[in-house]
């Protein structure tokens, strides 16, 4: 891995390097050619003060890293660090253990957020000394292939007073609109470190597990229904790629461990998880998931081989 390179503007050379930002927006990147101008420039156009940028390189073939250089200039605080190609999961963990700030967001870069997002989320984040601060979105096709659609439909999670992790849980798995997501919050880093959360390596929808457990853990969680952040789903995103026998077996796997991983939450917080149903609901629901890709397998032999697995 290549050591990292922190790079400040000149207009912030007045500032202390040691100085905590107020909020490290911890960004992984892999092959985003197409994207990550726009990335960058929603990212500009939130003028927040007190920004630092951990960008985790990792191991783009593209030209990802001449663009990522491109904008060291434009923010306070941009850290890049190179490393190796190991999933998403891996080089958020890279940045995580990079960050400085006292709030903390996860970022995809094939997404565009709205203007006055984290300054939102900073607000209600620092004046109710939140774990975690949470907004809508909304679900946007490639070419509008669709209308776009919020992702919590309102009538379904409307804005929250602060709550604890665990009954905001409830109330959101309860809507059965909930998707577990990163990118919608910002976590406050002391919270983040004194349970010494980290992302599972190598797991596709490592958000389910994380955002369960970090939930079930958190005192102070307050969720609003604006829609600051566009959730873009399009032909070159892994999750929404066409399948083929070998990829269901390994999205069945995947899922099997996030099964194993939940159980494992629910027995780590059981006095919390028995005030929540849906906390067993959805290992029920991912469970069915994974027979259903069996109906789209061509392979008898594969079929049965991840069947009896």
């Amino acid at each position: 891995m290549v050591p990292p390179y922190w790079v400040a503007c000149p207009e912030h050379n007045g500032e202390s390097m040691s100085d905590k930002p107020l909020l490290s927006l911890v960004v992984a990147v892999y092959n985003g050619e197409k994207f990550l101008n726009a990335f960058f420039d929603s990212i500009k156009a939130q003028h927040l003060d007190s920004l630092e940028l951990v960008v985790v390189n990792d191991g783009s073939s593209d030209s990802s890293s001449t663009i990522i250089a491109q904008y060291a200039s434009e923010f306070p605080f941009y850290k890049v660090i190179d490393q190796a190609n190991q999933g998403v999961s891996a080089a958020r963990n890279t940045g995580l253990a990079g960050a400085t700030g006292q709030y903390l967001s996860f970022p995809d870069i094939d997404d565009v957020f709205k203007p006055g997002m984290y300054q939102r989320l900073l607000d209600m984040a620092v004046t109710q000394n939140l774990d975690v601060a949470t907004c809508n979105g909304n679900y946007v096709w490639e070419n509008n292939k669709k209308p776009s659609r919020p992702i919590f439909p309102e009538d379904k999670l409307a804005s929250t007073s602060v709550m604890n992790g665990a009954a905001w849980l409830k109330k959101a798995l309860d809507s059965r609109k909930f998707l577990h997501v990163t990118w919608l919050n910002i976590y406050r880093h002391d919270f983040i470190r004194q349970h010494g959360f980290r992302f599972e390596p190598g797991l596709r929808h490592q958000d389910i597990p994380w955002t369960t457990e970090v939930l079930l853990a958190a005192e102070r969680v307050q969720y609003t229904s604006e829609r600051f952040y566009d959730y873009y789903i399009h032909s070159a995103s892994v999750s929404h790629t066409p399948d083929n026998d070998d990829t269901l077996i390994r999205s069945a796997r995947h899922y099997m461990k996030i099964l194993k991983m939940l159980d494992a939450i629910n027995q780590r917080y059981p006095d919390k998880v028995k005030n929540i149903p849906a906390c067993h609901w959805q290992i029920a629901k991912e469970g069915l998931g994974i027979i259903h890709t069996f109906d789209n397998m061509k392979d008898e032999a594969k079929k049965a081989m991840i069947i009896k697995e």
